[in-house]
């Protein structure tokens, strides 16, 4: 979903620099004052975890300039909360397109916001089934769900954005270029959200202190043990 450098014109890519670049500088604002330090660790597991998983990538056929490959920003939202998510995410970002060349630098404001912004606002909605003393079937669901929506939707965008740039190649219509993008993202989707229920079962359980936070309720021994 990386877009390439010269893909996207002065204008569009100038707009999403802005809001990306105001969003990151919110979200650093919010963290400096709440993180707790046993996030920490968490942020930096979790971005290798997403940084490695972004590697593994392939071109999207007749949308040259862009790649397919599983997101991360929902797992990020869900277990580290909006603004964190979005500081972890865009990291990666910055360090994928200035050491690996992955996704132009000019478009890193709007790599930034389709694959980092969105996606972790998402799971920032999605977080609050998850903070429940016993997370039922219900998070499970809307989390797979939200994996899917999330990433037709930020491919989506991408398309658009490139369309805006006048940068889809001649004979591609729009719907097109749409089909070729959401359907392979929408094929990553299901793979994205599954994989994000069992990421965040299994961190949860290894780990609640650090993705609830020091306030988080302990679960009851009494209900653990008559599970």
């Amino acid at each position: 979903m990386h877009i390439g450098s010269g893909f996207l014109s002065p204008p569009v890519w100038g707009a999403m620099a802005a809001v990306s670049g105001a969003c990151v500088a919110g979200s650093l604002a919010l963290a400096g004052r709440r993180l707790d330090e046993r996030k920490v660790p968490l942020m930096g597991v979790m971005g290798a975890f997403v940084f490695a998983a972004q590697m593994v990538n392939f071109s999207i056929p007749f949308v040259p300039g862009t790649s397919g490959h599983l997101g991360g920003g929902l797992l990020l939202g869900v277990l580290l909360g909006a603004p964190l998510g979005i500081i972890v995410m865009a990291s990666i970002l910055v360090v994928q397109a200035l050491v690996y060349q992955d996704g132009g630098i000019e478009a890193l404001g709007a790599n930034i916001f389709t694959m980092g912004i969105l996606a972790c606002l998402l799971g920032a909605l999605v977080r609050p089934l998850w903070t429940r003393p016993r997370p039922g079937r219900m998070a499970d669901i809307i989390t797979f769900a939200a994996g899917v929506v999330g990433l037709v939707a930020s491919a989506t965008l991408v398309i658009l954005m490139m369309w805006w740039s006048g940068s889809v190649p001649r004979g591609v219509s729009l719907l097109e270029a749409l089909g070729a993008m959401d359907g392979v993202h929408f094929l990553i989707g299901v793979v994205e959200g599954l994989a994000s229920v069992a990421v965040v079962r299994f961190v949860l359980s290894m780990r609640r202190e650090a993705v609830l936070g020091i306030d988080a309720p302990a679960p009851d021994p009494a209900k653990e043990a008559a599970r």
